[in-house]
């Protein structure tokens, strides 16, 4: 019998339709992995939930009933530097992109755009470093 890997991901979305998305392409492409994940409506609740939680992986809105833009890249990779951070965003913008990577975003992926597989793909290699 094949033991499940558990994945531990903070998912900061406050889209409660966006956040089951991710979940379900994720566990669609991934039937030997497990994803546990905690979901956080807001900045705060992350920060929070780092408190409370340990996460393999981050996946992050930029657009947060809290906070706007790539400042939550910013406080998420203070809060815990060595945790990789994807952000997943509706906008598409470039300038947007490397900013985010220059606060500690690792990857940056455009929601509606990216299957459950390269969202696996990412994570996976993130971890494997």
């Amino acid at each position: 019998m094949h033991k499940q890997k558990i994945t531990y991901v903070l998912l900061v979305e406050d889209s409660r339709s966006d956040a089951a998305l991710v979940q379900r392409i994720l566990s669609d492409a991934s039937p030997h992995v497990r994803y546990d994940f905690k979901t956080a409506p807001r900045l705060v609740d992350a920060l929070y939930l780092l408190d409370t939680h340990t996460f393999d992986v981050a996946l992050l809105d930029l657009n947060l009933l809290d906070v706007d833009g790539v400042a939550s890249v910013s406080a998420l990779h203070t809060a815990m530097p060595l945790m990789p951070i994807i952000v997943y965003s509706g906008t598409d913008d470039v300038n947007l992109r490397q900013q985010a990577t220059l606060c500690g975003a690792r990857h940056y992926l455009v929601k509606g755009r990216e299957s459950g597989y390269s969202i696996k793909f990412m994570i996976e290699q993130l971890l494997a470093a």
